[in-house]
């Protein structure tokens, strides 16, 4: 959606007014009814042969109404009629944003595979155009959907693309949407705390701003996340706000799932009669005017089959799961359809019906591999992915300054290669000899004085010197910088329960897999005892947890063979991020209270410093 130059269209200050209404439609985010509203007294302005009717096309598409079935419909006819005209004109700007468009609308209507067609199609006409506006809602629409299905480093992949280049256009309220996309693919990796980060920032946005739409959707997202993580009481509170915004708002189809969100935690709460309640209200809303959305439908199905379950109905319960099953598998929504197996197994074997409850339980297990084989590997995935995008810049700029080093070494070798062969021809072989021996047992003598001596990383004197070094650059470069505090749990068992060389064993383990995880201008020394100090220059506080959780998983995967081999080696992990003014001391005590909160909860785990 990009705008036309302003000579195309003179200097008339009627048209300049037009152009400045289209811009700001199509660079900040509307109500749907707003939307409507604007772009409708919009079509009654601008002449259908005027250079801004493309413009005009796509924000139409956009404004259509978007509650139910019909209403998709009724959007993919408009844009395929649409994009006719907009190809017999050759107009590839427009046929890339009306295929956004179509894409979106297919996906609501869970045409997964048509919309995939039409988002595709519209990243590669956007990028051979080079509209990166076109190319950021591409890969942003594209993103949601692939999350949404399960294809969730995939998903994240494009979402991360599509905020730096909203953010690198300046569309704030872009950058901010999609960052609540991207805390939603976290909520579904099942990477929590960072989805919470985000979701809390954003709702900070959101009050600052007084945008009571955006707000609420994104507390409604929140809300998802606290029933994944059993925190029913809270959900139930934000849901229940939502559900009262879209009524007030006349927003059909959201408040209804508002509700049966409302209904699923007051369930999980032990509620059932204030569950049926609200399933009654949303149920009037989905098939009023026999009109309904098909994915909003199905969820409510599958919690009224949850409740029917709870209250011994078993005959209907299966009912209604049975109704959901073919709109999740529509979607190819295996999150849902596992729940709906695991609950048809269930019931099924409490009737009796044993060779229907294996078979139902076979599906579920079959979809639940699939889910954590996939969910396993898109962790992984995600984590390398965001770990080098984020050092990428600084390695580039290492590597010129290392070039540059290399030029300046070479340039002085070959001004001094003749006088350096003299001195060579000259010196006496035993006196040669005599040099390499001093030269070499002085090498040794400084790798001892910085070195540990048991893990060849370096030793306290050192790792802290780096670290000053570290926060020196920090402040004059004024660039991010966050260091961990690792500490081994339960290390004085090992010694005492097995001895020293045992712990020793484990010392040089556990250091060897802390360094080969970190990059290459990171630096790791031992602190003392059981304890590692872990440098990262140029990192944020979010990108230091990944790569902490990142160690602590590995970590934890460690065997070695003076212990048993069912003896876990945990670790626990605190981190902390540069605050300008802060000490080197002052950094490392926040770190370090940090570790020892994530002692203090269970070990085995990351915990960040405030």
């Amino acid at each position: 959606m990009l705008a036309a130059p302003l000579d195309a269209l003179g200097s008339d200050p009627a048209e300049e007014a037009l152009l400045g209404e289209l811009t700001q439609l199509e660079n900040n985010v509307q109500s749907q009814g707003e939307r409507l509203r604007r772009v409708e007294a919009l079509a009654r302005r601008i002449d259908p042969a005027s250079p801004l009717q493309g413009r005009l096309v796509r924000l139409q598409c956009w404004a259509l109404p978007a509650e139910n079935s019909s209403d998709y419909s009724a959007a993919i006819t408009f844009a395929s009629k649409a994009l006719l005209q907009a190809r017999q004109e050759g107009d590839r700007v427009t046929e890339s944003a009306l295929l956004i468009c179509r894409g979106w609308h297919n996906q609501l209507l869970g045409e997964m595979a048509r919309a995939r067609l039409d988002y595709d199609l519209a990243l590669s006409l956007a990028r051979a155009a080079g509209e990166q506006r076109l190319e950021a809602d591409a890969l942003g629409y594209r993103g949601g959907m692939l999350a949404y299905q399960g294809g969730l480093a995939a998903g994240l992949r494009d979402q991360l693309v599509a905020h730096d280049l909203y953010e690198r256009l300046g569309l704030e309220r872009w950058r901010l949407k999609m960052m609540g996309e991207i805390a939603n693919t976290y909520r579904r990796m099942g990477v929590f705390e960072r989805a919470q980060e985000y979701f809390k920032a954003l709702e900070q946005a959101y009050e600052q701003q007084g945008d009571a739409a955006s707000l609420t959707m994104i507390r409604a997202q929140l809300a998802i996340l606290y029933t994944e993580t059993d925190r029913y009481d809270e959900a139930l509170t934000l849901f229940e706000e939502a559900a009262s915004h879209f009524k007030a708002s006349g927003e059909r189809m959201d408040e209804a799932w508002a509700l049966t969100e409302v209904a699923h935690s007051l369930l999980k709460l032990g509620r059932k009669e204030e569950a049926r309640a609200r399933l009654q209200q949303a149920d009037l809303l989905l098939n009023r005017d026999q009109e309904t959305d098909a994915a909003t439908l199905g969820q409510w199905r599958l919690v009224m089959g949850l409740l029917e379950e709870a209250e011994g109905d078993l005959e209907r319960a299966l009912y209604f799961l049975a109704l959901a099953e073919p709109i999740f598998r529509q979607e190819d929504n295996q999150r849902f359809l596992a729940t709906i197996y695991r609950v048809q197994s269930r019931i099924l074997e409490q009737q009796g019906q044993t060779d229907a409850a294996l078979k139902a339980l076979r599906h579920y297990v079959t979809t639940q591999e699939s889910l954590e084989h996939q969910l396993g590997e898109q962790r992984s995935i995600q984590m390398r992915f965001e770990f080098d995008l984020a050092r990428k810049e600084a390695e580039n700029e290492a590597l010129k300054s290392q070039q540059a080093l290399q030029t300046q070494q070479l340039d002085r070798l070959q001004e001094r290669r003749h006088w350096q062969t003299l001195v060579t021809a000259l010196i006496l072989l035993p006196l040669l000899g005599l040099t390499f021996y001093q030269l070499g047992r002085s090498r040794k003598l400084r790798r001892l004085a910085m070195t540990d001596e048991l893990t060849g990383i370096h030793n306290r004197r050192q790792i802290q010197a780096k670290g000053e070094a570290m926060l020196a650059q920090a402040r004059a470069q004024q660039q991010p910088c966050s260091l961990m505090l690792i500490d081994i749990d339960h290390f004085k068992q090992i010694n005492d329960g097995w001895g020293h060389h045992a712990g020793d064993r484990v010392l040089v383990a556990v250091a060897k897999r802390i360094a080969g995880e970190l990059r290459s201008l990171d630096r790791v020394g031992r602190n003392g005892g059981e304890e590692f100090l872990v440098l990262l220059p140029d990192t944020v506080l979010a990108e230091a947890a990944e790569a902490a959780e990142r160690i602590r998983t590995r970590v934890a995967g460690l065997r070695v063979e003076a212990l048993p081999a069912d003896h876990p080696i945990r670790v626990s992990i605190g981190c902390a991020e540069f605050r300008p003014g802060e000490s080197l001391t002052e950094l490392v005590h926040r770190a370090d209270e940090a570790m020892y909160r994530a002692k203090e909860t269970g070990r085995d785990r990351v915990c960040l410093a405030d």
